[in-house]
């Protein structure tokens, strides 16, 4: 549905006014009413939070003065709502100071409009905001309905490939002296391959997992998160690899298990991707920089040339044959897809030979103070 359709299609568009003085608004009522909104007024801000959360209107047209409860705060308890604060608002003010209207964007208005309203101004700017929420309401169905495609796909190809699987180890184990050496290859390769499967289908389940944001970001320690990483490469550890993480670590704003899959993925990258000189070398930081947690994975590596640093981000883009590295090429873009559900950032700086850092921008827990650059 483009922009121009959906702005013209109001017949089950609920909208709610709250204003202490809905008299003054009978025309914009009237006017509304007469292009098949359905419109509903609440007399003041706390009435105005009770019918927003009983009937969830599609936008709100807010006063900014009222007395006992002014707009500004009706709007952030809106926001601060899970039932409400998806609901678009727009103030109606007579306020003409820039500070006040600043003052209504932070507090989780999407537009404005200056009394004395303008009844075409009002429409058209209500018109944009519905055609936006019916557009993204449009975009996350038709995500969640390729996600749960992505996962039961996945979900029902492991069955098979596990009968697969099973009876390859069978012939390995019972018949491997039999088959004469060309057999044996063949069989060694349905075992490796059925590997390979099982780990992409693994990957494309977690893929489609991370989809949604957390139902509220709660900080998160990285010290333990950074403590289980030492578990879970102990063998590449023991075997010469070193993991250096420098304390003391800020605490980002997020999903505790979605950071905790940005750093293994981003520690199993580097070790991945390391020289065949040398010993592989991980180092792991995190400081406070304004109101941003900026965590950085750096590695000696075999590097990443400048043309491929935003393509290493999207689903199965490989840059080396799974015979040069393993991997299912979707790692980083597991990276990518938590980050932004955490509404944050990432991004690397590399070059063949040189190594790489992957640097991850997340918001701060309250409470951490600035570390500078």
């Amino acid at each position: 549905m483009s922009v121009s359709e959906a702005a013209t299609s109001p017949a089950t568009a609920t909208i709610l006014i709250v204003d202490d003085t809905p008299a003054n608004l009978a025309l914009i009522v009237e006017y509304l009413e007469a292009r098949h909104f359905r419109m509903l007024v609440a007399q003041g801000g706390d009435e105005g939070l009770q019918r927003a959360a009983l009937v969830q209107p599609d936008l709100i047209l807010l006063d900014a003065i009222m007395p006992g409860i002014d707009g500004f705060e009706v709007c952030r308890r809106l926001k601060a709502s899970d039932s409400t604060r998806d609901i678009p608002v727009i103030f109606m003010t007579s306020l003409a100071d820039t500070q006040d209207k600043l003052t209504a964007f932070a507090v989780g208005a999407v537009d404005y409009v200056v009394k004395p309203l303008q009844v075409e101004e009002v429409m058209a700017r209500v018109n944009a905001q519905l055609a936006l929420r019916a557009m993204h309401r449009q975009l996350t169905a038709a995500n969640r309905e390729l996600e749960a495609f992505t996962y039961s796909v996945s979900h029902d190809l492991r069955a098979p490939l596990r009968a697969i699987s099973s009876f390859a180890q069978i012939l390995d184990k019972d018949s491997r002296a039999s088959m004469g050496e060309e057999g044996g290859r063949c069989l060694d390769r349905i075992i490796a391959m059925s590997a390979r499967m099982a780990t992409l289908i693994e990957d494309l389940l977690l893929y489609a997992r991370t989809a949604c944001a957390p139902e509220g970001a709660v900080p998160v320690p990285l010290a333990p998160l950074a403590q289980d990483l030492a578990t879970i490469f102990g063998e590449r550890i023991a075997a010469g690899a070193r993991l250096e993480v420098v304390e003391p670590l800020a605490t980002p704003l997020g999903d505790p298990t979605l950071v905790g899959q940005i750093l293994n993925n981003l520690v199993g990258n580097a070790l991945t991707y390391c020289c065949t000189q040398g010993t592989p070398q991980v180092r792991i930081t995190s400081k406070r920089i304004g109101g941003h947690v900026v965590i950085r994975v750096a590695d000696n590596g075999i590097g990443i040339e400048p043309q491929y640093h935003e393509k290493i981000f999207q689903v199965f883009q490989r840059l080396h044959s799974a015979d040069e590295y393993p991997g299912t090429g979707l790692g980083l873009a597991i990276v990518a897809k938590a980050v932004r559900v955490m509404e944050g950032d990432v991004s690397v700086e590399s070059a063949p030979g040189r190594g790489s850092t992957f640097t991850v921008r997340l918001p701060a827990a309250p409470g951490d103070t600035d570390s500078g650059p």
